[in-house]
Formats: C-alpha cells, structure tokens, sequence
C-alpha cells in the first residue's frame, strides 16, 4: 500500500512540476540536466504514449463511425508537440527512449 501512496505522491508532484512549465521551457532544462529530469521524461513519454492510442481510436471511430463524427483537434497537437519534445531530447536519454523511433515510425507508415 505505501508503495501505492508513494507513486500517486510522485504522479501528483510530478504534475505540478510540469504545470509550473512549459514544454520548451522543460526540454532546455532536460538538455542541461538530463539525470535530474527522469521523472518528467517518464510522464512525457507515457503522454505520449496515451495521445497516440487516443489518435488511432479517433481514427478508427471515424473510420467506421457513420455519424460523421469528428476528430479532436487537440489530440493530433498533443501528439505532435510530445512528438517533438521527445524527439529534441532523445539524444540525452537514448536508453529510456530506445523504442520511441520505431513507435513513431510505425504510426507515421500506419497513418499516412
């Protein structure tokens, strides 16, 4: 249980510190101290993650859906501007990142 309590402490500050800054803001002070920052990249990368299973829904509920239904806009800039971010930083963090390409890869061959 305290293992719990202590990763929703880590979640929450983890948040604040990335309300407080802003994207561009955050990925020059990754660049300039890329072990003090591993926690932001594991939200980031994680959001990254999640806007990428969000989009490929949307595309595929559009896909089937006769409704008409439409894709929210701020999905696709999520992914994007995450996109970005990781790209920019992923110099500094090739381990945690490792994969990152290939997903991005494989949704750019899956979604053109």
């Amino acid at each position: 249980m305290d293992s719990v309590s202590n990763l929703a402490q880590d979640s929450i500050s983890v948040g604040q510190v990335l309300e407080k800054l802003n994207l561009p803001n955050l990925q020059s002070k990754m660049k300039a101290d890329p072990e003090g920052y591993g926690s932001e990249l594991n939200l980031i990368y994680n959001q990254f993650k999640s806007s990428l299973e969000l989009f490929e829904r949307q595309a595929a509920m559009n896909f089937t859906s006769l409704s008409g239904i439409g894709n929210d806009p701020t999905v696709a800039k999520d992914l994007g501007d995450r996109s970005m971010f990781l790209a920019n930083v992923i110099l500094f963090y090739p381990k945690q990142l490792s994969c990152f390409p290939n997903e991005l890869a494989q949704f750019l061959k899956s979604s053109a």
